[in-house]
């Protein structure tokens, strides 16, 4: 396993020289190693020494994993030290099996990220998310950190009492949590008359929904977070399946690549590269994995890419906040939006507590929107206040439904799920 500490403040063509040798050894390694695209290979009539560049690759999906999960596997099983897997959101989860290697890389990816945002040695990072389950999150952060010299206080998704008792005592400099469960501890710490940003927190690294719109500028859910805990946010993205994760730096302008780590494009529906700005689906190879490397895996992530040198000096490939999953995309009488659009119409709203969106299918095979929302209210003026946003920010009136904040928060973690399911999809599998 080799790293390459400054690769990301290398020129253009340097970075694109380190890509090709660690592609050309991935391609060969794969060749012999990898049953899954041995065959492909075979099948495709590919000669690994022949390939040029990941362009000349073909795909792999989310299909192909589900499919054939095992075949993707590169080593014995003796060699394996740590199983983890997808959440199954948009369909089975898979499971991603891991060497040393793999594990010292992932810990090397998240020491990375966390340095883009100012962490350092001696910081106290109050983690605020599972790390059990086959949760690769939770792992990568504890390594990630603990590599980078920090301290780590693993509380996961504790209620709000047992979160502001913990804060209290240990004074961390940091936070790690999902943008959700921040605004739910934000609306918590009113409650009990405590002021967010009097805990003393400077960091928070949020994970697994984005805060910034296709301007980078702060999306509803942001500007919420921000509100309450002040300007300390940093915007991530991670991919069980890719074992890596993107991150913000200080300028806050798109989420940082690791060059040594993964190569990235966004395609169109074709599978044509799409131009820096132009929305497409994140395909990633990934570099320098051991039991279970990818080739051109798409995603389903929607979102672009940016090319141009970062104003913090560095020159890896940058992508924007993801603005929807493919297969979660909706059309309803002719507008198309995915559930991220909905979720920014309301999530600002007074006494709007929690939220479901689910996607059925309706008549003629169009989609049927139900939005079911937490609150303590329900009269007349608060339905129409919703209506009247989603109308006028998402253009759409999705079926409306009031319930109590608890029986949301039951559906959004229904079947023992490891984070809310905020969309949840029940359309038929034809749509």
């Amino acid at each position: 396993m080799r790293f390459f500490d400054s690769i990301d403040f290398s020129s253009p063509a340097d970075i694109k020289n380190v890509q090709d040798r660690l592609l050309a050894e991935l391609i060969g390694y794969v060749s012999i190693k990898s049953q899954y695209y041995k065959d492909i290979f075979r099948q495709n009539n590919i000669a690994p020494n022949e390939i040029k560049g990941v362009d000349e690759l073909p795909f792999t999906t989310r299909e192909d994993l589900q499919r054939h999960n095992w075949d993707f596997l590169a080593v014995q099983r003796v060699s394996l030290r740590e199983i983890v897997s997808t959440t199954g959101t948009t369909g089975q989860p898979q499971f991603i099996a891991m060497t040393e290697g793999d594990i010292d890389r992932l810990a090397y990816n998240e020491q990375r990220s966390f340095t883009y945002t100012g962490a350092k040695e001696g910081d106290l990072f109050h983690i605020a998310v599972t790390g059990d389950n086959l949760f690769i999150a939770g792992a990568a952060y504890y390594r990630g950190l603990i590599r980078l010299g920090a301290a780590v206080a693993r509380v996961g998704p504790q209620n709000t009492i047992r979160q502001f008792d913990l804060i209290e005592k240990l004074r961390p400099s940091a936070i790690v949590a999902v943008p959700s469960f921040m605004l739910h501890m934000a609306r918590a710490a009113n409650e009990l008359k405590i002021d967010p940003k009097d805990l003393n927190i400077k960091k928070a690294v949020l994970i697994g929904e984005s805060i910034r719109d296709t301007s980078l500028r702060s999306n509803a859910l942001g500007e919420l977070v921000e509100e309450a805990f002040g300007d300390i946010c940093y915007s991530t993205y991670g991919i069980t399946e890719g074992q890596v994760s993107f991150c913000e730096c200080g300028q806050k302008e798109g989420l940082h690549s690791h060059p040594d780590l993964v190569i990235a494009e966004v395609v169109d529906e074709a599978g044509v590269p799409r131009n820096d700005g132009e929305t497409g689906e994140l395909v990633l190879t990934t570099l320098q994995i051991e039991g279970m490397p990818l080739i051109r895996y798409k995603t389903g992530d929607i979102t672009f890419k940016i090319t141009e040198p970062c104003k913090c000096g560095r020159n890896s490939l940058r992508i924007g906040p993801i603005i929807g999953r493919k297969m979660q995309r909706l059309k309803i009488k002719g507008v198309t939006l995915y559930p991220k659009t909905i979720e920014n119409a309301i999530c600002k709203l007074k006494d709007v507590v929690n939220y479901q969106i689910e996607a059925a299918t309706g008549e003629n095979q169009s989609d049927r929107i139900i939005l079911r929302v937490g609150s303590f209210r329900a009269d007349k003026a608060f339905r129409d206040g919703i209506i009247e946003n989603l109308r006028a920010k998402a253009r759409v009136t999705p079926e409306l439904q009031i319930e109590s904040p608890e029986d949301i928060n039951k559906r959004l973690y229904e079947g023992g799920a490891r984070k809310a399911v905020v969309f949840k999809d029940v359309r038929k599998a034809t749509k």
